[in-house]
C-alpha cells in the first residue's frame, strides 16, 4: 500500500510541475547535429537537438557531433528562458527494444540521461523511439515494446525530477503507445503531423481534400486526443520541407520556387500549397507562410499547446516559416491571459457553459488568452504566475489542496494578478468534509454562507457605486434573472466596498429567504490584487442579460489592468 500511495503521489507531483509549465504556447525547433546554422532564439521556445542514441551496451546514451551539441546549448545565453533538450532516437535509431525490455538496463539508460542533461546544461530530454513494437526502420522490436515504453517514461521521469523536461515524438497515427498510462510523466507529445503520403498527395495537410489519404493534421490530433493525450499536451508538427513522389523526391522549403515547368498551387481545402508539373498533377505537398498561419490558428482554435517543426535548416534565409510561426505564436504568449476555475457540469453547468461561450468571445475580440480548468490540483505560486486573472465561475472555495490555497493567498495578498469571483464563489463553510477557509471568508467580508432561494427568482439591482468603474455604463438599477440570492450569516458590508445590492421586495416570485441588507456586488480594497464578487451566476439567461455581461466585461478590463502587476 505504502508502495502505491508513494506512485500515485509521485504521478501528482509530475502532473502539477507539467501543468505550471502549460500556461504559454511553445514552439519547438527540431536543430540537427548535421547541419550548421545556430537558431534564433527569438524565434523559438525550445530546441530539440537531433540526435542521441541508445549506446551499444543498452545502457546508456550516445550523442551525435557533441561539440555541435555545446555551440546548440550556448544559445541559451542570449536567451536564458530558451529550452534545449537532446532528442534520442530518430528514423533508423535503435537499441530502444533491448533496452527498455530490461529493467536494470532502462535504469541505467534513464540515469545516463540525467547526466547528459546536467553535464551539458539541457532543460530535458525529447525521446523519439519511431516506433515500439515495429522493425520497419530496420531496427529490432518485440511485442513488450509498448508497455516497455511506458516503464520508460516512468523512469525517465524519476531520473530527471519533476524540473527538467520530458517530452515524446509519435506518428501521426497516434499506434504504438499506451498513451493515457505515461501521459502523466509527459510534458507535451509531439505529433509528427506530416511524411501521411507521397505525392500525388499532401503529406502534411491540415484537412482532407481529394488530394489526401487517410490521414490529415486534424484527423492525427483527433486520433492522439481520443488515444488518452489531453489538447493541452499536444504539440502540432509541420514541416519546413516538400515531400514528394516519383517525379520530385523531396526539397527544403529554401529550394521550393516555380520553373523547370513546376508552378505553385493551393489547396484550399487541404490548406496547404503544392508544386504541380506540366500538367498540373500534384509532385509535391509542402507548406508555405499562408499554411503556416492556418496550422497556427488552428493550434490555437483547438487550445493544442503549441507548434513543432523539422527542421530549422529548411527554412530559407529570411526565415519566412518560423517568423510566421513566431509571430502568431509569441503574440499569442504576450497577451494578458485570463485562468478560469468552474466545475463544468452539475445545476451550474447551463450557466457555466454559457458564461465560457461568452467570455471566450470576449477574450479573442479584446486579444487576451484564456485557460480553463476544472479542479485546483494545477494551482501553485509557479502556475499561477503566468496570469493576469483568475475568474472563479462558480467554483467553490473548498475542495482546494493545500498548495493550491497557500499559491492562490498569495496571489491575491500580494497583488500579483486580479480576481473575479461569480455566484459559487461564497458558498463559504463546512461542506462534503471540508472545513472553512478562513482566510476566503475574510476575503469576502468575514461571512459564511446561510441560505438561498429555490426555485430562483428575478431580482432588481440597485447601484450603490455609480463612479467605480465596475459599474461604468450600467443603468441606477436592473433586473437579474432566475437567480438563488445566496444570503450570509451576515452582511459583509461593514468589511468590504460594496458596489450593488439586491432589492428584495422585488424578487418575482416572492421568497421569504431574505437577509435585510443584501450586497450582491462588492470588491475588498484591504487587498492589494483587484478584485471583484458578483452574486449573481445561477441560470444561463443571465449571459442574454446586457447588464450582466457589461458588468462582467467591465470587472474583467478593472481587474486585468491591476496596477500592482501592469508594466511586469
Amino acid at each position: 500500500m505504502n508502495i502505491i500511495k508513494k506512485s500515485l503521489a509521485f504521478i501528482a507531483a509530475c502532473t502539477l510541475a507539467v501543468s505550471a509549465a502549460a500556461t504559454e504556447k511553445v514552439i519547438v525547433a527540431y536543430v540537427t547535429s548535421w547541419s550548421d546554422v545556430l537558431p534564433d532564439p527569438a524565434a523559438v521556445t525550445h530546441i530539440n537537438y537531433a540526435f542521441g542514441h541508445v549506446n551499444e551496451t543498452f545502457d546508456g546514451v550516445g550523442i551525435a557531433n557533441p561539440e555541435r551539441l555545446a555551440k546548440v546549448v550556448a544559445v541559451k545565453q542570449q536567451a536564458p528562458e530558451l529550452k534545449v533538450a537532446l532528442s534520442v532516437g530518430g528514423w533508423g535509431s535503435g537499441r530502444f527494444s533491448e533496452m527498455a525490455d530490461n529493467d536494470s538496463l532502462r535504469a541505467s539508460f534513464a540515469a545516463d540521461c540525467r547526466r547528459v542533461v546536467d553535464e551539458y546544461g539541457l532543460d530535458g530530454i525529447d525521446i523519439d523511439w519511431e516506433y515500439p513494437t515495429q522493425s520497419s526502420a530496420g531496427i529490432s522490436a518485440c511485442e513488450r515494446d509498448t508497455d516497455n515504453f511506458t516503464l520508460l517514461m516512468r523512469d525517465l521521469r524519476k531520473a530527471l525530477g519533476p524540473d527538467k523536461l520530458l517530452t515524446i515524438a509519435t506518428p501521426a497515427g497516434a499506434e504504438f503507445f499506451n498513451f493515457r498510462d505515461f501521459i502523466p510523466y509527459v510534458d507535451f507529445v509531439n505529433t509528427m503531423t506530416y511524411d501521411m503520403a507521397n505525392a500525388p498527395k499532401h503529406h502534411a495537410a491540415l484537412y482532407p481534400s481529394a488530394n489526401t489519404e487517410e490521414l490529415c493534421c486534424d484527423e492525427s490530433i483527433r486520433r492522439h486526443i481520443a488515444a488518452g493525450v489531453p489538447a493541452s499536451k499536444l504539440v502540432m508538427g509541420v514541416p519546413f520541407y516538400g515531400r514528394g513522389g516519383t517525379e520530385l523526391r523531396g526539397r527544403d522549403f529554401r529550394n521550393i520556387a516555380e520553373g523547370d515547368g513546376y508552378v505553385l498551387r493551393y489547396d484550399s481545402v487541404a490548406r496547404v500549397p503544392y508544386m504541380a508539373n506540366a500538367k498540373g498533377e500534384l509532385v509535391l505537398g509542402y507548406d508555405d507562410a499562408r499554411s503556416m498561419a492556418e496550422k497556427c490558428g488552428y493550434m490555437l482554435d483547438n487550445e493544442l499547446h503549441g507548434v513543432m517543426y523539422w527542421d530549422y535548416a529548411g527554412d530559407d534565409d529570411k526565415g519566412t516559416l518560423r517568423n510566421t510561426i513566431a509571430n502568431i505564436i509569441k503574440g499569442q504568449n504576450d497577451k494578458p491571459k485570463i485562468l478560469v476555475l468552474n466545475e463544468g457540469g452539475g445545476q451550474h453547468g447551463p450557466f457555466t457553459a454559457a458564461a465560457m461561450k461568452w467570455l471566450r468571445n470576449y477574450a479573442a475580440a479584446k486579444g487576451y488568452g484564456v485557460t480553463e480548468i476544472r479542479d485546483a490540483r494545477p494551482i501553485t505560486a509557479d502556475f499561477l504566475r503566468g496570469y493576469a486573472l483568475v475568474i472563479q465561475l462558480d467554483f467553490p472555495p473548498y475542495t482546494w489542496p493545500e498548495a493550491a490555497v497557500n499559491a492562490f493567498e498569495e496571489y491575491i495578498d500580494n497583488g500579483l494578478g486580479g480576481w473575479i469571483g461569480l455566484h459559487h464563489a461564497t458558498l463559504l463553510g463546512e461542506f462534503d468534509g471540508y472545513g472553512l477557509w478562513n482566510w476566503f471568508s475574510d476575503f469576502m467580508g468575514g461571512i459564511t454562507f446561510k441560505n438561498y432561494i429555490a426555485p430562483t427568482a428575478d431580482g432588481k439591482v440597485t447601484v450603490e457605486d455609480t463612479a467605480h468603474p465596475v459599474m461604468a455604463g450600467l443603468p441606477a438599477d436592473f433586473v437579474l434573472p432566475k437567480d438563488e440570492w445566496y444570503t450570509y450569516d451576515h452582511s459583509p458590508r461593514a468589511n468590504v466596498q460594496v458596489l450593488a445590492s439586491v432589492d428584495e421586495d422585488t424578487y418575482t416570485p416572492a421568497s421569504d429567504v431574505r437577509m435585510g441588507d443584501h450586497p450582491v456586488v462588492w470588491v475588498n480594497p484591504a487587498k492589494k490584487a483587484r478584485n471583484v464578487y458578483i452574486q449573481p451566476g445561477h441560470h444561463p439567461e443571465l449571459i442574454d442579460t446586457p447588464a450582466f455581461t457589461q458588468l462582467l466585461a467591465n470587472a474583467i478590463e478593472w481587474t486585468i489592468a491591476n496596477p500592482e502587476t501592469s508594466g511586469k
